[in-house]
C-alpha cells in the first residue's frame, strides 16, 4: 500500500510574517548546475513544479521558476535524508537548507521548504500525490502559495521502495532572461528596389517574463544587421524603440534583435529575419 508522509515545513521569511522567522542575505547569484539526475529523476522534479504551478494559477498567482542553485540545494537535501537515514528539515550535524544555500553562494533574501517522503509509489505517480498531500497540510500550503517566492528548486532522491522530495523555495533577484522576436519572423521579406536603395522598416516586440515577485522589467533592445555574406554588426546597443527604418541596397539582409531586463539579464538572439531588396 503506497505511503506518504509530508512533515511540517521549514519556512524562512521576513519579519512581517508571524512563525519562526529567519533573514538570509547571501552573495551573488550562484551559476552551479543542479546535480546530475537519471532523466525519470528529473522529469518527476519538474512535474512537481508543474503541479505546484497548476495549483498556483488556480489561485490567481503567478508560477515559480526553477532556479538551477536552488534545485541543486534541494536534491542534496533529498540525497543527504536518503543517504543517511533521517527526515528532517536538519541533517544529523545540524545543516539545513539555508546552510547549504549560504556554502553554495545562492542568492536569495529569504527562503523556505517543503520535504515529503514516499514509500511504494512510483515517480509517475508521486509528483501529483505529493503536491496533493502538501496542499492539504496548512504548513506546505502556505509556502506553495507563498506570493512573495519567485523561485523554486526542486529535488529528488529515489531508494528502492522510497522517495524523499525537498522544495526549496526562494526570493531572488530576478535571473529570468526577457524574450524578444523580429515581426513575422517567419518568412522572407521581399522589397522590390526602383533605382538605388530601398527603405525598410523592421519591427520587434519583447517583454520581460513576470516573475511572482522582483520582476526587474524591460530595459529595451539590442538590434543587429547583416548582409548575407557579412558580418554582424549593431544597429542599437539599448533602446526602447520597436522599430526602425533604413535604406538597404539590393541583395539579402538578415536582422535580428534580443532584449535586456534592468537587472541586466539578456535574453537569447531570437530567430532572424531576412530581408530580399530584388
Amino acid at each position: 500500500m503506497p505511503t506518504f508522509r509530508p512533515i511540517p515545513i521549514r519556512r524562512a521569511a521576513t519579519a512581517a510574517l508571524a512563525g519562526a522567522m529567519l533573514l538570509a542575505l547571501l552573495p551573488a547569484a550562484s551559476t552551479l548546475a543542479a546535480p546530475h539526475a537519471p532523466p525519470e529523476v528529473r522529469a518527476a522534479e519538474w512535474q512537481v513544479l508543474a503541479q505546484m504551478n497548476r495549483l498556483r494559477a488556480s489561485h490567481g498567482l503567478k508560477p515559480l521558476r526553477m532556479a538551477g542553485g536552488v534545485r541543486q540545494v534541494a536534491r542534496e537535501r533529498s540525497r543527504s535524508m536518503k543517504n543517511k537515514s533521517y527526515f528532517s528539515h536538519t541533517s544529523p550535524a545540524g545543516v539545513d537548507a539555508g546552510d547549504l544555500l549560504r556554502r553554495r553562494s545562492v542568492q536569495n533574501h529569504f527562503w523556505g521548504e517543503n520535504i515529503g517522503w514516499a514509500k511504494y509509489v512510483n515517480l509517475e505517480d508521486g509528483p501529483g500525490a505529493m503536491v496533493d498531500w502538501w496542499k492539504d497540510s496548512s504548513g506546505h500550503r502556505y509556502n506553495m502559495l507563498y506570493k512573495d517566492y519567485n523561485y523554486a528548486g526542486i529535488g529528488i532522491a529515489k531508494d528502492g521502495a522510497e522517495t524523499f522530495y525537498t522544495i526549496v523555495f526562494a526570493n531572488q533577484r530576478d535571473h529570468t532572461p526577457p524574450v524578444a522576436g523580429l515581426v513575422n519572423t517567419q518568412s522572407r521579406a521581399t522589397v522590390a528596389a526602383t533605382n538605388g536603395p530601398k527603405a525598410v522598416t523592421i519591427r520587434w516586440w519583447g517583454r520581460d517574463r513576470a516573475l511572482s515577485a522582483g520582476t526587474a522589467g524591460l530595459r529595451g533592445f539590442m538590434v543587429q544587421y547583416r548582409p548575407l555574406d557579412g558580418r554582424w554588426r549593431t544597429l542599437r546597443s539599448l533602446t526602447r524603440t520597436r522599430q526602425l527604418t533604413m535604406e538597404l541596397p539590393r541583395g539579402s539582409h538578415l536582422f535580428r534583435v534580443r532584449a535586456v531586463d534592468n537587472k541586466g539579464n539578456r535574453g537569447d538572439w531570437m530567430r532572424s529575419r531576412t530581408v530580399d531588396i530584388n
